[in-house]
């Protein structure tokens, strides 16, 4: 049985069932795709040999409660624990305000879903951007409106660049 976790990275809501096959072997759900993961202790669990589909990633992980900061390569990320696992039908802590959502990684921006003035819902699909060979599919970790769009189709992204401006109170 697969468990099921929203995960806060770097400002971009992205949804995860993990279904662990035992000795280190895992099939992940990330936006609707499967990846058989393998995944292999290095030191103290802060190291690890990871195994995407059958490439290997170099990647270290440090989690302070519910935050993680993971990196792969030269690239660092930041992620929070939204909810437990199981929990994505529960309603989560309320997010207020404008929300500055920033590129997760280093990529290259393939679609644009929504423009400037749009109502999404927590959890809409907002963009897709290409990193690391892979598609992700940026969602809405809050419900308002689009109040900017900083980026468009085919522009390349680094970690941190401000993508879209969300403003939660206008609902």
């Amino acid at each position: 049985m697969a468990k099921n976790y929203r995960l806060i990275v770097q400002g971009g809501l992205q949804e995860v069932a993990i279904d662990d096959n035992g000795d280190g072997q895992y099939r992940a759900e990330v936006d609707g795709k499967t990846y058989e993961v393998e995944l292999e202790s290095v030191d103290d669990n802060t190291l690890f040999r990871l195994w995407v589909n059958g490439e290997r990633i170099p990647i270290a992980i440090r989690r302070e409660g519910m935050s993680l900061d993971v990196f792969i390569g030269p690239d660092r990320y930041t992620a929070e624990i939204e909810r437990s696992a199981g929990a994505l039908t529960q309603t989560g802590p309320a997010i207020e305000g404008e929300v500055r959502l920033t590129a997760p990684m280093t990529g290259q921006v393939t679609e644009v879903l929504v423009a400037a003035d749009d109502h999404v819902q927590e959890g809409d699909p907002l963009l897709v951007m290409v990193a690391m060979k892979m598609n992700n599919e940026i969602r809405s970790p809050a419900a308002g409106r689009i109040v900017d769009v900083a980026i468009e189709a085919g522009d390349a992204v680094d970690q941190g660049d401000l993508m879209l401006v969300i403003d939660t109170e206008a609902e």
